[in-house]
């Protein structure tokens, strides 16, 4: 199946400036909740964003809880500067983050890219080399 690759600039008033939250309930809600977040770069403010950085430099990916996750994205109390993820399901692997704090970018199969990003205003495509 076709991977789509997307830009999102769209903007929030929340300390991180960007809507990571609503990017991942997005993916949860139309990828199914059976799946499982793995980072593989976490860097940001906070003491859990700081804790996963840490964890990467000895490992590829960490594994996180969606409760974890969501937690820390909300973008107010701990927020990402850079954030490279994935979430993992029997049907499908959405990649997603945060690039370089101007804004997110989600990579999926074609029918499910679609869905994801239908919320955000500001989208655009790209290759998938260019987050």
């Amino acid at each position: 199946m076709m991977v789509c690759s997307f830009i999102i600039f769209d903007r929030d008033e929340t300390s991180q400036g960007l809507p990571l939250r609503m990017l991942i309930d997005n993916i949860q809600t139309y990828a199914g909740a059976q799946g499982q977040f793995h980072l593989r770069r976490a860097q940001g403010y906070g003491l859990q964003i700081g804790s996963w950085n840490e964890q990467l430099d000895n490992a590829d990916e960490v594994a996180v809880s969606a409760a974890e996750l969501l937690k820390t994205s909300d973008g107010n109390e701990e927020w990402f500067y850079d954030l490279d993820a994935v979430y993992v399901t029997p049907s499908a692997t959405v990649r997603f983050g945060v690039h370089d704090s101007t804004a997110l970018f989600v990579a999926a199969p074609a029918p499910l890219a679609l869905q994801i990003i239908a919320n955000f205003r500001n989208v655009q495509s790209v290759e998938p080399a260019k987050f």
